[in-house]
Order: C-alpha cells, then sequence, then structure tokens
C-alpha cells in the first residue's frame, strides 16, 4: 500500500495563466473548472490530488497530463486508468487507485491510496 497527500491555499490558484493550465491540467479538468463559479478551488483541488497521486507512485517523473481526474455521477473522483496509470501500478504489484478531495475556504486537500 502507498499513500500520498497534499494541501494548497486556494488563492494561489486565482490568477493561474493559460500556460500553466495547459500544462498542468487535462482538457476535461480544464473544461470541468471553468463551469465552476469557485473554479481557482477546483483547480486547486485537482493540483493537489496530482501532488498525492505523484507522492504516493513516489515518481516525480510522473507527468501531470497523465493524470486525469474524473468523477462519477454521484460527483466522487477518480483518477482514469489509462494506460501510463496502469503500468504505474503494475511497477507497484498494486492493481487500485483512490483518491479524496476536501475543501475549506481557505484550503484545499487531497489524498492518494494506492493499493
Amino acid at each position: 500500500m502507498e499513500l500520498g497527500i497534499d494541501i494548497e491555499q486556494n488563492d494561489r490558484f486565482k490568477s493561474i495563466t493559460e500556460s500553466f493550465k495547459a500544462r498542468a491540467f487535462t482538457p476535461s479538468e480544464i473544461e470541468y473548472a471553468e463551469k465552476r463559479a469557485n473554479k481557482h478551488q477546483v483547480y486547486c483541488s485537482f493540483w493537489c490530488v496530482k501532488e498525492s497521486v505523484v507522492k504516493a507512485f513516489s515518481n516525480r517523473a510522473l507527468n501531470f497530463q497523465q493524470i486525469n481526474i474524473l468523477a462519477t455521477e454521484e460527483g466522487r473522483p477518480y483518477i482514469e486508468m489509462n494506460e501510463t496509470i496502469k503500468q504505474e501500478l503494475k511497477k507497484l504489484g498494486m492493481s487500485e487507485i483512490k483518491i479524496s478531495i476536501s475543501n475549506a475556504k481557505d484550503y484545499s486537500t487531497a489524498v492518494c491510496l494506492i493499493y
């Protein structure tokens, strides 16, 4: 089992550039965030997820574009099981990845569990 966690200040994501968005987030994540009134908090949450995934895999070479955050119809976030994620899980001899996000007025946090 591997665990990663991250916490960030939401305000850090109020003035992110289009260039940064394109490097750090997938098109589906950008589309999701841009539809929200609190989009800076969504971007912050997504950043926390990506950081927690990288930490759980202990792989700083993992590109943020390779980590795609989606949501179930009920709103539960999850990581798309693309080929990169499947390969990283296989390297660790594991098969599941779970994430959780929490938000407060000033901070967002995320945790990633790999097992």
